[in-house]
């Protein structure tokens, strides 16, 4: 990740070196083929045998956590990366019971941390308070068009897709989707056109008043369900369509600010979603 971007598709497709040495393995015939098309993930805790299950906890909970550090906001962010923050794996070291952690300062040198390591043994909130004090503030700046621009890319990537989108299939737009009365062109256009999610947090308004907005109405935030398609050939079989509060339909027309604004995604005019097969063409 890099700010601002530089001038190539590649900046952001290298892998890891440690990503890198499994794909080498794997090339090499150097895993266990224990890949069973036919097997179904277990549904409940109790499908799983006891001696595995606090694994499988352990698993279900950080498969959702995001890769790696960018800035300090909704992830846990770099100290996590420090071997000695942990007394086993994914078990983060407590603090002596008493003991009492010293005033770092507004700002923590190396000097500090040599004399009274932060990354050692941690107290009640040591954790967190590496993120974004409040948290969503950084959650509305970690957006495309914040970050990388939209010369690098009118649509991707983003930081946090699941969790922070970027453009949505609103739910006007999929409600003309699964309308097989309307033409289907009119249907391929809605299907194509994506809302900024972030428009609640007020487009016209200056980035402190974004940010203030993601505190003041982080409830009034769509969310995003899964949806079944219209079951012809011409669309996906389930969508993620955002399902936006009435209130908050109700704001944005208040304030002037309507679902139809221009910031709007064509998503017709962009290559990358053209060239899939059925892709909006």
């Amino acid at each position: 990740m890099g700010v601002p971007p530089a001038h190539t598709p590649r900046q952001c497709s290298a892998v890891t070196d440690t990503q890198l040495a499994m794909l080498q393995q794997w090339a090499a015939g150097t895993f266990e083929p224990d890949y069973n098309p036919a097997s179904s993930p277990p549904r409940q805790i109790e499908a799983i045998p006891i001696a595995d299950q606090p694994a499988m906890l352990d698993r279900a909970s950080l498969e959702f956590c995001l890769a790696d550090a960018f800035h300090p906001g909704c992830e846990m962010t770099w100290p996590m990366r420090h071997s000695s923050l942990y007394m086993a794996p994914f078990r983060i070291l407590h603090a002596a019971p008493g003991w009492i952690e010293p005033d770092y300062g507004p700002q923590i040198s190396p000097d500090m941390v040599q004399a009274s390591d932060p990354f050692l043994g941690q107290v009640p909130g040591g954790i967190t308070r590496w993120m974004a004090v409040p948290w969503q503030t950084d959650t509305a700046s970690c957006r495309d068009a914040q970050t990388y621009g939209e010369s690098y890319d009118p649509y991707l990537p983003t930081f946090w897709p699941a969790r922070v989108p970027n453009e949505v299939l609103d739910d006007t737009e999929y409600g003309i989707v699964m309308d097989r009365n309307h033409p289907l062109d009119k249907r391929l256009a809605a299907f194509a056109t994506r809302a900024a999610w972030t428009r609640p947090l007020g487009s016209k308004k200056s980035y402190v008043d974004q940010i203030n907005n993601m505190i003041d109405h982080f409830g009034d935030m769509g969310v995003l369900e899964h949806r079944p398609g219209p079951g012809d050939e011409h669309f996906p079989a389930a969508m993620q369509v955002q399902n936006l509060p009435a209130h908050t339909r109700q704001r944005l027309v208040d304030t002037s600010e309507p679902l139809t604004a221009s910031d709007d995604v064509d998503l017709s005019g962009i290559e990358k979603v053209r060239r899939f097969p059925r892709g909006l063409k």
